[in-house]
């Protein structure tokens, strides 16, 4: 599994608590799993897919903390034409109003591979998503 840095915002007090994250994805099986300590307790998640290990997983934690990563920012895209496993691409530098607006970054290799991102990346940019601003997800 690859661990990575995580973000959990706590939501009774503001403090953001950083964690491990263990993640791997069997392509064989179509699993994706997820492992990660919080307040001493273990919690493993599994699906089909990283989106849906996403959505589990912001339901067992929702009561007490919001989950920041690309994929919970408001910059965090997935590819138009068909994603791939665990991938978001970030458009943080400027603001869509369609998904024509993001076209252009997947005619160009270059600047997919400088967007490219996993779902639980975290950057100081994070902007969370809401009703007042596109995001094409």
């Amino acid at each position: 599994m690859k661990t990575q840095k995580y973000l959990l915002y706590l939501k009774s007090s503001d403090e953001i608590v950083t964690t491990g994250v263990e993640y791997q994805f069997d392509e064989h099986k179509d699993l994706a799993k997820v492992k990660l300590v919080v307040d001493e307790n273990i919690i493993e998640v599994s699906s089909d897919c990283a989106e849906s290990v996403f959505r589990k997983l912001s339901r067992i934690l929702s009561d007490r903390y919001e989950i920041h990563s690309c994929y919970t920012c408001r910059y965090g895209n997935f590819c138009p034409y068909g994603d791939r496993e665990n991938e978001i691409f970030c458009i943080n530098d400027f603001a869509p109003k369609s998904k024509e607006d993001i076209l252009f970054i997947f005619q160009d290799r270059a600047e997919m591979d400088k967007r490219s991102h996993t779902l639980f990346d975290i950057c100081d940019e994070h902007k969370p998503c809401g009703n007042n601003y596109w995001t094409y997800k």
